[in-house]
């Protein structure tokens, strides 16, 4: 089978870990693939290793080498392949990395052997459209939509519609609209509830309400989302998994909801997903005694 390896240089220094996978790969009897343009680049690589463009070949898995934002950043590229993902964590805490660096042995091989579970995880559509009700762009992402105020602190005007429904206008610093798999993330920090990753619900967490309630909203897996944009002195951005996407204008729409496609990770470990959620905040924590 051919696993395709994708590392961040930033991270991974020298490709050292993505190389050391590589090895492990061809002694389990397998074939690492990295991407034709790194054939000049990544030295060292073992007898064997491929370098094909990913979507010319068939891949039972890409491994992502690198932290969170390594591995959406992945998943961007190749989500549309016939593929799982799995990451190696060369971040700080990890929350969509499933195997550490000290792991690497014992977790290559149950990957490779097949020894593993699937998640799917949903994931969302975003569209936006102008006053005129012309389609502006759209994307896809695994974690979350922030809608969040701009260059300025000027607060955010925003009116949120669920199913065709007003639900409120909304005040404050944005809003996050995430997947059960973005609800450790930004959306827990604004105050958003946890969700089990392979749950279809969307959750609304207001950021920074600047009223006496902020509610945040769940949404079933049908629901549509939709969020206008009122005048503003400063743009707000919107960003689809940290990502730029396009410039805001006054009275813009933007219309959220489940994409059509699941994405497939790879789950190697039995750990309970809440006690894994908790032992990574607490290690994110810098404590007086540890400096």
């Amino acid at each position: 089978m051919n696993y395709g390896i994708v590392s961040n240089k930033t991270r991974d220094i020298n490709y050292e870990i993505a190389i050391r996978v590589a090895k492990l790969i061809i002694d389990h009897g397998h074939t690492p693939v990295f991407e034709k343009s790194l054939s000049s680049v990544l030295k060292g690589a073992p007898e064997g290793t491929v370098f094909k463009d990913f979507d010319s070949i068939e891949l039972k898995t890409i491994i992502s080498v690198g932290g969170d934002g390594t591995f959406l950043s992945v998943v961007a590229g190749y989500r549309e392949l016939d593929t799982e993902f799995i990451g190696i964590n060369k971040g700080s805490i990890g929350f969509l990395t499933e195997i550490n660096v000290e792991d690497l042995d014992c977790d290559i091989a149950l990957l490779t052997s097949g020894k593993y579970l699937t998640q799917e995880r949903t994931q969302l559509k975003v569209e936006v459209y102008g006053s005129d009700g012309r389609l502006k762009g759209s994307s896809v992402c695994l974690n979350d939509i922030m809608i969040v105020r701009g260059v300025k602190p000027h607060i955010t005007r925003l009116e949120l519609s669920i199913d065709g429904q007003k639900v409120e206008k909304f005040y404050g610093d944005g809003l996050v609209i995430a997947t059960a798999t973005g609800s450790s993330a930004y959306s827990l920090a604004a105050g958003g509830p946890l969700l089990m990753p392979t749950m279809k619900d969307m959750i609304v967490t207001p950021i920074c309400s600047h009223t006496l309630y902020g509610f945040t909203y769940v949404a079933g897996p049908d629901s549509v989302i939709r969020v206008d944009l009122d005048d503003f002195e400063t743009a707000p951005l919107i960003c689809p998994d940290g990502r730029d996407f396009l410039e805001l204008e006054k009275y813009d729409s933007i219309v959220i909801c489940r994409y059509n496609k699941v994405l497939r990770t790879a789950t190697l470990k039995n750990d309970n997903f809440f006690s894994d959620v908790r032992k990574k905040i607490v290690q994110r924590g810098s404590f007086y005694e540890n400096c």
